[in-house]
């Protein structure tokens, strides 16, 4: 039976989006998902709304919640990191800080101040976690699905013993965005993509098999399109590809899309 470890669970978008992933593989028709958070409420919603997930399948997992990681992380197959450190409370600071000295930023959570900032409150928490996988479960996949992505995975692979692998989301939720833009179903695109974390490019975009990307150009050239992603329509216009990032996400790159108020 597997046994999955989510740390940092009382993230109620990432526990959601992930116990939603496992579910829906059909390798996996049982387990035991094992949640930790260091809030006990958060925990305790993020437990019941997990076990509310899995009485609409016809799965057999079975949900393990514990605010102390080393209680579970025994036995663990995969562990997977989406800790927060403390809250979002100081997120704001991320923003106001940087914005002070002329840095604006959408998201702030990749590289720059904002990037930097989380780096600095979360890499420390993030080693103790792997020290304890290194003690408890060594042979676990541990998977990372906190920011900033690069800058966690980075300094994992300097300091433990333990191989991490990056996970994010953003590539899938492009390719939904594009069929939508499109206006066909999800199912008839096929794609291959490439980058870093929150600035990777869809390569290839194909529909039915046909190269979709003329007439992804030609949809872009809609207002209405348009309007709905600025950025990244206009980088696909210069650049020739598609990025995987929000208009919003991808312009903190890119200090020419944000010159500007509006």
């Amino acid at each position: 039976m597997t046994a999955i470890t989510l740390i940092g669970a009382g993230s109620a978008e990432f526990t959601a989006e992930l116990v939603t992933d496992f579910l829906g593989i059909d390798a996996l028709p049982e387990g035991e998902l094992r949640l930790v958070d260091i809030d006990p409420v958060r925990l305790d919603l993020a437990r019941r709304f997990a076990e509310h997930l899995i009485e609409r399948t016809a799965k057999a997992w079975t949900v393990r919640a514990d605010v102390d990681r080393a209680q579970v992380l025994a036995g663990s197959d995969v562990v997977i990191n989406t800790i927060e450190v403390a809250g979002l409370r100081n997120v704001r600071h991320d923003y106001d800080i940087a914005l002070r000295y002329g840095v604006d930023q959408c998201i702030g959570d990749t590289i720059g101040p904002g990037g930097l900032f989380k780096a600095f409150r979360t890499i420390p928490a993030w080693l103790e976690i792997l020290r304890d996988v290194e003690r408890i479960c060594p042979e676990a996949l541990v998977l990372n699905h906190t920011n900033p992505m690069s800058m966690m995975v980075l300094a994992a692979s300097r300091v433990s013993t333990i191989p991490v692998y990056g996970m994010c989301h953003s590539v899938h939720y492009t390719v939904e965005q594009l069929a939508e833009y499109l206006e066909v179903g999800l199912d008839r695109l096929t794609f291959r993509a490439a980058g870093v974390n929150h600035l990777a490019w869809i390569t290839d975009l194909w529909l039915d098999g046909d190269d979709a990307y003329p007439m992804l150009r030609e949809r872009g050239r809609v207002p209405e399109v348009w309007e709905q992603d600025p950025v990244r329509f206009e980088l696909m216009f210069h650049l020739g590809r598609f990025p995987t990032e929000s208009s919003g996400h991808v312009s903190e790159y890119l200090p020419y899309f944000r010159s500007h108020p509006e």
